[in-house]
């Protein structure tokens, strides 16, 4: 069976990404992926917190246009 991957989704908070180790490891594992032709979606856990519908809604909407 060929799986097929359309997008990775992030899933992080601000506080976490504001350490320069943090940052500096998520750079590179992005550069990574990104080299390796993987196509990624941050969502932030506090926008996550507050509006997860919403959220879901914007994800869904940069997926159909990766499709088109």
């Amino acid at each position: 069976m060929l799986l097929l991957y359309l997008l990775g989704v992030e899933c992080d908070g601000a506080t976490y990404h504001r350490a320069a180790t943090a940052r500096d490891r998520d750079k590179l594992r992005q550069a990574v992926l990104e080299g390796l032709g993987w196509k990624l979606y941050r969502i932030w856990s506090t926008d996550w917190w507050h509006d997860a519908p919403g959220e879901i809604q914007k994800l869904l909407k940069h997926m159909a246009a990766l499709v088109k």
